[in-house]
């Protein structure tokens, strides 16, 4: 099993401003800035590599305080030049929020810029804030329709010196990608993102492998793995590589300062979902395709708030490396013992969290967790020490 880690970028304490300033009332200026989260980032993200974890991943999404990173090939594409050895994933790239071309082009690039030795995981997805599609000048109710034509233009991108493609959306003659990719596996065996069964049937009839969010039980998770075969099976494909999971990590000294900020800091990353999907209103998961987000059945519960608060912390306190070392690495284990995946993802930064806190915690991660985790761990930093 590989460890790699990815950053939320979220100003969490802007949120009740932001909110204000999108109703149109008068607002002040923002207690921390953006450009302190995003040094805090990214001075974290430098740390990925010298402390021995095999890769770094980046979300994406748009136009409020959550998670700030709009472009994960742009932010990767910067690492790449910062780092020698470590590979890099994307959780997710939403396809339907970009132009399929342009987004082969930059892939193409950031592989080059990675070089021939390093591993690219493309994670994407559909997409679930209506304030992102808004943002991206993408109706909701095409989401799933821009997806698959959004891959399909990347698979000819990266397997066809020149093609052509006529789509609803997309339509290409006689074009080419340059530079040449290095890697058309990344876009062949790209990894897909699921919150409800209709996105997971999707992923598996297109062939995607699984890239779990954080936001499921266990039990859950195997549930849709199982299933996610069953419709790869259904459509010619073979069985899917084994999960990369995602999880989020809070590492801390002791017991008592683990407790409390797991508590302070999942509770506000919740409230920060809550916030970037409006749960709770008419404008949640009100498109066509997505209905399944307002049902008892969805991992963000009924669709209210209410219901999405006391669902989601209590799934993230459940599955999360949160504790103290020692706990971490129980919790390490028995994700790896029940789920089997080849790759955990930590997620560090949740709600308030700062850069020193963070840095904290995945020191602790990197110098007394993963070094007691060696016997199940794989990937080209498996023999080397934190420092």
């Amino acid at each position: 099993m590989r460890f790699g880690i990815g950053f939320n970028f979220c100003n969490y304490t802007d949120w009740d401003r932001f909110l204000a300033l999108e109703r149109g009332e008068e607002v002040g200026p923002m207690t921390i800035p953006d450009a302190q989260v995003m040094s805090e980032q990214i001075a974290l993200a430098d740390l990925a590599e010298p402390l021995g974890f095999d890769t770094l991943w980046a979300f994406e999404q748009h136009a409020a305080p959550f998670l700030m990173t709009p472009d994960p090939t742009q932010y990767l594409t910067y690492f790449a030049g910062r780092t020698k050895n470590i590979d890099f994933g994307s959780q997710i790239t939403v396809l339907p929020w970009h132009n399929p071309f342009r987004l082969a082009e930059q892939i193409s690039m950031l592989q080059h810029f990675m070089g021939p030795d390093r591993k690219y995981y493309l994670g994407v997805g559909r997409g679930l804030a209506k304030r992102n599609f808004e943002a991206m000048g993408v109706s909701m109710d095409e989401a799933r329709e821009r997806f698959n034509e959004v891959l399909d233009v990347l698979q000819l991108a990266f397997t066809q010196e020149i093609f052509s493609y006529e789509g609803e959306f997309y339509r290409y003659e006689n074009v080419s990608l340059r530079p040449r990719p290095l890697d058309a596996s990344t876009v062949l065996d790209a990894w897909g993102s699921w919150t409800s069964e209709a996105s997971l049937r999707n992923m598996g009839a297109r062939g995607l492998h699984p890239l779990t969010s954080s936001n499921s039980t266990v039990e859950s998770y195997l549930k849709d793995l199982g299933l996610l075969d069953e419709v790869r099976a259904e459509h010619g494909h073979g069985p899917a590589e084994k999960p990369i999971l995602q999880m989020p990590l809070y590492c801390a000294e002791s017991e008592q300062e683990a407790l409390e900020g797991a508590e302070q800091y999942m509770r506000e990353w919740v409230q920060s979902i809550l916030n970037m999907y409006e749960i709770g209103t008419d404008r949640f998961a009100n498109a066509k395709g997505y209905e399944q987000y307002r049902s008892e059945g969805s991992d963000f519960g009924s669709g209210s708030s209410e219901s999405a608060v006391d669902k989601l912390t209590a799934k993230f306190l459940s599955v999360g490396v949160i504790g103290t070392p020692e706990q971490c690495v129980e919790k390490v284990i028995y994700h790896h013992e029940s789920m089997d995946p080849q790759e955990l993802v930590f997620v560090s930064g949740a709600g308030s969290m700062n850069g020193a806190v963070a840095e904290k915690s995945l020191r602790l991660c990197a110098e007394q967790v993963m070094p007691r985790v060696s016997h199940i761990r794989t990937g080209r930093h498996a023999d080397k020490a934190a420092v």
